[in-house]
């Protein structure tokens, strides 16, 4: 992320926090009739970041729907760079999300079956498993792998 007017590099880490306090900067300068050029630069720097929690979208979406520097003041670049990156963080969340769930799902079956110590599980992921997998957004030989690792770790803390 650069800064429009020198590209001078902006820092990369806490997007979460940078967010929340260019939306309040943000929120300040479209109150201040003389802060024409802040509110770019800070509409410029929040469109550039990726957000990766909700409360971040939520700050990227607001660029796009405030009446006053959004898409209703008549589109941009900087709109364009929003949305893309509120796409790209959504997206990434989504991702991740499903991720989650998925591996707390095979975390509880496998806790079920162990309580139970009615079946074992298999050295390597059934067909099944795969699809399901696949089906949930999961990278086949990933999961694989993953499943190999887990059924080691699980063997050895069984042990």
């Amino acid at each position: 992320m650069t800064d429009s007017d020198n590209a001078t590099p902006l820092p990369e880490a806490h997007y979460a926090t940078t967010l929340l306090t260019l939306s309040a900067q943000l929120a300040a300068a479209l109150t201040d009739p003389d802060a024409s050029d802040a509110r770019w630069d800070l509409a410029e720097m929040i469109a550039a970041s990726i957000p990766t929690t909700p409360a971040d979208a939520v700050v990227v979406i607001s660029l796009l729907t405030d009446p006053n520097i959004g898409l209703e003041a008549g589109q941009t670049e900087t709109h364009l760079t929003a949305a893309r990156s509120l796409e790209a963080g959504l997206r990434a969340m989504a991702a991740n999300e499903t991720v989650t769930d998925t591996a707390a799902a095979f975390n509880e079956t496998t806790a079920l079956f162990a309580e139970a110590g009615r079946v074992k599980l298999p050295a390597e992921p059934t067909d099944g498993m795969v699809a399901a997998a696949e089906q949930a957004g999961v990278d086949p030989e990933q999961f694989r792998a993953g499943y190999r690792a887990a059924v080691a770790a699980y063997l050895v803390e069984a042990a």
